[in-house]
């Protein structure tokens, strides 16, 4: 090489370089506070309790079987090696890559003459020096693209436990509703006769027979309804289970303790492991070291092949003929300046908006959080007030009984009474499961496995 082509080659990296800038980091994400909000009032010293300790082994058992059977999971982890292929593949961009290669010919003149026969046989390697970074960035890029999809993976394991989780304590509490109806029907029933013979008798006004049959009316849809409820998570079941006619525990079994309170890890903590913002987060990563390579491909690329080649119309012309061959090839990529231009405007782009995703992501998470937190205490605040319903409405049922027994009352007052009680327990039922389904959601947005 002379001092010419070495005086060219240089001027020509000076000039991928002057075409170069460094890339743009992305804005701060969002400013998140240094404590939550909704979570006041609690117990700072109170350990975040163990999930899994506050399942039943039938439902532990049913979640283990929705992880290793559910196809959302399965499709995320085929997502998952296909980026990893992916960056199996960016990796092999920065190694030599071999060629092989084997030709024929046969040739004759068109109006006379013999026949000619060749055979040649070639074996070369390439391999491009990545001066500026611009393979390697690429496969950072794939890199990030493929621990992104990893986390799908968790959050759909995630999202199927709570699922689980929430269709099977709804059975649960369908189960403890049904009989508390039932009887209450029975109640109500009776009380339409009764207060058709009281109308009869002249003691009360025919409308009363109306209201007591709407009572009536209303607790027999409730029962069609709880039926239809039943089969909608049974086959929501059987498609979280994957499983057309899914087999399921005989009882279901509702927490009979509220759930435990306590004081999750700050919010930059506990946002750090979730999932989606975890993917946010690569993706940034990933636009910008896409930004990066981008930005090398301005640089002039280098690349080097060696071969050897043979070849003749007999075995003896390729060990005669043997040929070896060097090269060296320098491109400059700035004379293309304005298609330069368009792709660093689009990974710029790219940056910018991964940025935004992120951004938007960590506030999404946040409201999330603090909406359960205090959906959390309105609940307490439900379940003390009915609480103190239930306690009333027993006494006011037992002291109706007595005076029923005594003939001071009548036998329709009486059943109303009681109803009234039933009606309280089974709103305590319906709170219960509310406290617990907030609970799964409150686990699955803090991204909580344990």
């Amino acid at each position: 090489m002379n001092n010419k082509t070495i005086l060219a080659s240089t001027l020509a990296l000076l000039l991928g370089g002057c075409a170069v800038q460094p890339p743009v980091a992305p804005q701060a994400s969002t400013a998140l506070p240094a404590q939550w909000q909704q979570f006041e009032g609690q117990d700072a010293g109170a350990a975040q309790p163990d999930w899994a300790g506050l399942l039943d082994p039938a439902l532990s058992q049913l979640q283990q079987q929705a992880l290793a059977a559910n196809r959302d999971i399965a499709q995320a982890v085929l997502r998952w090696r296909r980026a990893e292929l992916q960056t199996q593949g960016a990796g092999l961009d920065r190694q030599p890559s071999p060629s092989l290669g084997l030709d024929a010919s046969r040739s004759r003149a068109v109006e006379h003459g013999p026949t000619a026969r060749s055979h040649g046989l070639s074996a070369g390697l390439n391999y491009e020096v990545d001066l500026w970074q611009r393979l390697a960035q690429t496969e950072r890029a794939q890199a990030a693209e493929a621990e992104a999809a990893r986390t799908d993976i968790a959050a759909a394991q995630l999202l199927i436990r709570t699922q689980v989780a929430e269709r099977y304590w709804s059975l649960a509490a369908l189960a403890l509703e049904e009989p508390l109806i039932t009887e209450q029907l029975q109640a109500a029933e009776q009380v339409v006769e009764l207060t058709r013979q009281r109308v009869r008798e002249g003691k009360l006004l025919p409308i009363e027979v109306d209201k007591a049959a709407a009572t009536v009316q209303g607790l027999r849809s409730r029962l069609a309804q709880l039926a239809r409820e039943r089969s909608s998570h049974r086959l929501a079941l059987g498609l979280l289970l994957n499983q057309t006619e899914p087999v399921l525990p005989a009882a279901a079994q509702l927490p009979h303790a509220a759930p435990p309170r306590w004081l999750p890890p700050p919010p930059e903590q506990a946002l750090a492991r979730r999932p989606d913002v975890q993917r946010a987060r690569l993706q940034v990563d990933a636009a910008l070291a896409r930004q990066r390579s981008n930005e090398a491909a301005r640089y002039p690329r280098l690349s080097l092949s060696a071969g050897l080649s043979t070849g003749g119309s007999d075995a003896g012309d390729w060990l005669r003929n043997p040929l070896a061959s060097l090269a060296a090839n320098l491109v400059v990529p700035l004379v293309d300046w304005r298609r330069l231009d368009l792709q660093r405007q689009g990974a710029l782009t790219d940056v910018e908006s991964s940025a935004l995703a992120l951004r938007d992501s960590l506030h999404r998470a946040l409201v999330e959080i603090e909406g359960l937190a205090a959906e959390q205490r309105e609940l307490q605040a439900q379940e003390l007030a009915n609480a103190a319903r239930l306690q009333e409405a027993r006494r006011t049922a037992q002291l109706a009984q007595l005076r029923f027994e005594v003939g001071a009352i009548a036998r329709a007052d009486w059943l109303q009474a009681r109803n009234a009680a039933l009606a309280a327990e089974q709103e305590g039922i319906r709170l219960r499961l509310r406290a617990w389904l907030n609970q799964a959601a409150l686990h699955k947005a803090l991204a909580s496995d344990r």
